[in-house]
């Protein structure tokens, strides 16, 4: 068993297979072996790593496959039930479990996180996307200008 501590203090134990899946926690584990115990996890919160544990263990004898982003895209049925249900949460939410797989090195987990965000940003107008995800806008004009005139080069 790993041990891991998050960054609000609460204490996880996750089998080595699952955390695994982990290549932070990987090479932690094969670097410092259990020398390291618990692995306090600064940036990630207790809540949101046990969603990342969670998702961990669930899909840790899976086979992964070099699927490209665009074919799952375009195919809801490659995106297991489970995933979908993983998944349905708010944005806030979304995007904590995003940035916590990113820092972990959970691939599949960012993944399945693009995914979904590409979902939902797929159709939704650039404004609508700066205002729901707090993007903001610091091009100049001149810059604005530019990069409109390459995006009519490439039509």
């Amino acid at each position: 068993m790993i041990r891991l501590e998050s960054s609000d203090g609460r204490l996880f134990a996750v089998d080595q297979e699952s955390a695994y899946m982990s290549s932070l926690l990987k090479n932690i584990d094969q670097d410092l072996g259990t020398d390291i115990n618990p692995i306090l996890l600064h940036n990630v919160t207790g809540t949101i790593l046990a969603r990342v544990i969670e998702y961990c263990v669930h899909h840790r004898d899976d086979v992964r496959l070099d699927k490209d982003v665009e074919d799952l895209l375009q195919d809801d049925n490659q995106v297991e039930a489970w995933d979908r249900q993983f998944m349905n949460v708010d944005d806030s939410t979304m995007l904590q479990i995003l940035y916590a797989a990113d820092y972990l090195g959970v691939e599949p987990l960012v993944d399945l996180g693009c995914m979904f965000i590409a979902c939902i940003i797929r159709d939704m107008p650039v404004d609508e996307i700066r205002l729901r995800y707090g993007v903001v806008e610091d091009f100049t004009d001149a810059q604005r200008q530019q990069m409109q005139l390459e995006a009519d080069l490439l039509k």
